[in-house]
């Protein structure tokens, strides 16, 4: 093997690894764009979804608009369906950005197929709603969201739901975090794989001939 196609080879197997996406990472829900956001209160605001097939939650998060960004600190807890506190973090300014939504990592919690509720409170900054191109991690269901007036700063179990009306998939504040999230960028689809052997393959016949 020359030392061109040893280099190829090297950046290929660079570039491909440093876009795949381990499996079970990233938030329980993402979206393309915020479409609308605003702030009129401190809210208690609810997720509740159910888990399809064993997950490790390894972070919590909560929204920070991109254009006002996050002036308070945000309680946010995770319950299992019974109210039972399964993690909980204080999410500020200083947190990491993770797409839209600031995150705290919180010792490593499997969660066994069923139902979970993650609460955040809004304080003053802005929540959003309808946004653009919402999408579940594959071992997530959505059930439906919940959502009070906060009174007390913490994030406390909502027992009741709210119906879908205008507002699809509800108010967004928190968020989870599953697996080594930290460390990915996109997944890699099967096509993008094959294409990148592909042109290794053909690289290496042309330079043969």
């Amino acid at each position: 093997m020359n030392k061109s196609m040893s280099y190829l080879m090297g950046v290929s197997l660079t570039i491909l690894l440093s876009i795949i996406k381990p499996a079970n990472a990233g938030a329980i829900f993402t979206f393309d764009q915020p479409r609308f956001s605003y702030t009129n209160n401190s809210w208690e605001f609810a997720f509740n979804f159910e888990v399809l097939d064993t997950v490790t939650v390894t972070g919590l998060g909560y929204f920070s608009d991109p254009r006002t960004g996050m002036a308070d600190e945000h309680d946010v807890a995770l319950f299992d369906s019974e109210g039972n506190l399964l993690a909980t973090a204080t999410i500020d300014n200083t947190n990491d950005l993770f797409q839209f939504f600031r995150w705290e990592r919180v010792s490593d919690l499997i969660l066994p197929p069923g139902n979970y509720q993650v609460v955040g409170v809004s304080g003053s900054d802005r929540y959003t709603w309808s946004d653009i191109n919402v999408v579940f991690d594959p071992n997530i269901s959505y059930i439906s969201y919940s959502w009070r007036v906060d009174n007390n700063g913490t994030a406390d179990y909502l027992n009741f739901t709210r119906p879908d009306l205008r507002y699809v998939y509800g108010f967004r504040g928190p968020n989870v975090f599953l697996g080594n999230f930290r460390e990915i960028t996109s997944v890699v689809e099967p096509p993008t794989i094959l294409m990148l052997v592909t042109f290794i393959f053909a690289f290496t016949f042309i330079r043969k001939k």
